[in-house]
């Protein structure tokens, strides 16, 4: 299967922001790639929420929903 580029975005406020880009070769996969690379434990969003002060940045944090679309 041909790998392509997903567009991966989480919603924060009522909006979507994007975090980044994975490369799979179907929209399942891609949403484990998501996880994979910008997924974050409750332990690691713990730490970035004491440490930044509420900046989420290009993660998905365990209480937010994502998505992913195909890159164009």
């Amino acid at each position: 299967m041909t790998m392509k580029p997903w567009n991966v975005r989480v919603m924060r406020h009522g909006q979507a922001v994007h975090v980044g880009q994975v490369a799979e070769s179907t929209e399942t996969l891609a949403r484990c790639a998501a996880l994979s690379r910008y997924g974050l434990s409750e332990d690691e969003a713990e730490e970035v929420e004491r440490g930044h002060a509420g900046s989420r940045g290009a993660a998905i944090f365990p209480d937010e929903e994502f998505d992913v679309s195909p890159a164009t």
